[in-house]
């Protein structure tokens, strides 16, 4: 008799045990955005659902717009009523929205999901998802007519745009430079560009415009390329400056010593352009200049800008480098001035750059300052044209004592000249930038 209670007390437990699994009450975990979709032409949307108690016995999604909706999504999932999910896993689920197959008008919708689970509770969840049909792209408005542009010199657009939250700006083969509200108009936007000295025959800049549906417009921008051909120097390498240049931004060879430098000039130099676009993608929106931007005083210039460099050791040519900005030579360790009015972004070591610092001066306009021999500023200053930054120096890759000084564009190197010319700056930026600026198409 013992025993046969015994047997009939697990037996009871484990009865009551299934029971409570069977009815057990939480519902499916449904993962999404609950953040509204702006739904253009196409758009797929995932989300993820699980239950951890009998499983998830099926999924359905459907679109409401108004009083009618649209079945877009209904699977039921292997299990049974006693013994809940067959596989009780994440399952992952990828629709496509596609408005104009549905027959649907722009406007607000819903999309709605709701997942089920194998308990005899019939435990559901439900997520609302607010939607906004948006089939109509932006229109851009160019307010600049043809422009003369010259390889490797930056220019600006001036457009308006009929929608707010929009993403927009100049598209230069896969180089993006972003829009900024107009100084002298809200209403309307401008964005500087640069044309790369590598741009690639017939490659025109255009203004686009991304609004929150995904929706794309783009007018192209009309200009003539000024062509020029660029300086060209050869450089003879020593041991004994490749050896110091390795031990000051290696700390040791690294292989054998040429070996070692041409990671220096190759891949250091690489990760060092990355990291400056890094920096240099966000900037003020305001316009923190004013006038033409000031050469280091009393200098003489060395290498020029996009100066295609050969180098040659024991003989034979071992690389090549394109010199992106312009070496300014003055008196060892000469005051380095703050080429015009802006806020320090970065003041620190950079690779091939040595001690650097970085402006921002606003429209996605920044300088560069580079073989600093120390820096008399932090990041997040406010500086003025004329404050010292620092130092010259040979920090990084500097062969003498000099100032590397670069004008950058959103991240892309700009000739510097031109920003130190205050004719170009009236007839180039002056005239964007001001109010009279006429409408085009």
């Amino acid at each position: 008799m013992r025993l046969l209670w015994i047997l009939l007390l697990v037996l009871a437990g484990s009865l009551a045990g299934y029971l409570i699994t069977r009815f057990e009450r939480s519902a499916p975990v449904i993962q999404t955005r609950v953040t509204p979709i702006f739904l253009g032409t196409e758009r797929d949307h995932q989300f993820y659902v699980f239950d951890e108690g009998t499983g998830v016995e099926g999924i359905r999604v459907w679109l409401r717009k108004g009083e009618l909706a649209h079945e877009l999504f209904d699977e039921t999932y292997p299990g049974h009523v006693l013994t809940g999910a067959t596989l009780k896993v994440q399952r992952r689920v990828e629709i496509s929205l596609r408005p104009k197959e549905l027959g649907l008008t722009d406007g607000p919708a819903t999309l709605h999901i709701e997942a089920r689970d194998y308990s005899w509770a019939r435990n559901r969840s439900q997520v609302y998802i607010p939607l906004v049909i948006d089939s109509e792209a932006p229109r851009i408005s160019l307010q600049t007519g043809l422009t003369y542009v010259r390889r490797g010199g930056a220019e600006a657009a001036v457009y308006k745009i009929n929608e707010e939250n929009v993403t927009h700006g100049v598209e230069f083969g896969d180089l993006f430079f972003p829009g900024f509200p107009h100084p002298g108009d809200p209403s309307r936007q401008v964005a500087f560009y640069v044309l790369p000295p590598n741009a690639e025959p017939g490659q025109k800049p255009q203004v686009t415009a991304i609004d929150r549906a995904r929706n794309r417009s783009m007018v192209r921008v009309p200009i003539e390329i000024i062509e020029r051909s660029f300086p060209t120097d050869r450089i003879e390498l020593s041991e004994a400056f490749m050896e110091e240049k390795v031990n000051e931004l290696l700390g040791s060879t690294r292989g054998d010593l040429l070996s070692s430098y041409l990671k220096i000039n190759r891949d250091m130099r690489q990760e060092n352009t990355e990291r400056i676009r890094q920096i240099c993608q966000e900037s003020s929106p305001d316009r923190l200049w004013s006038g033409p931007f000031l050469q280091l005083p009393n200098s003489k210039v060395g290498a020029r800008y996009a100066e295609k460099r050969t180098y040659h050791f024991e003989g034979r040519t071992v690389d090549k480098q394109v010199h992106m900005g312009y070496d300014l030579a003055s008196t060892a360790h000469a005051p380095v001035l703050a080429a015009n009015d802006g806020v320090v972004v970065f003041a620190d070591r950079l690779g091939i750059y040595g001690n650097t610092v970085i402006l921002d001066h606003g429209l996605g306009v920044f300088s560069l300052y580079g073989h600093l021999s120390e820096l008399a500023i932090e990041k997040g200053e406010a500086v003025s044209g004329g404050d010292r930054l620092g130092s010259t120096g040979t920090t990084g890759l500097a062969g003498g004592d000099h100032l590397h000084f670069a004008m950058l564009v959103s991240g892309v190197f700009a000739d510097p000249l031109e920003w130190f010319d205050g004719r170009w700056i009236r007839e180039h930026i002056e005239s964007k930038l001001s109010n009279m600026v006429l409408e085009s198409g």
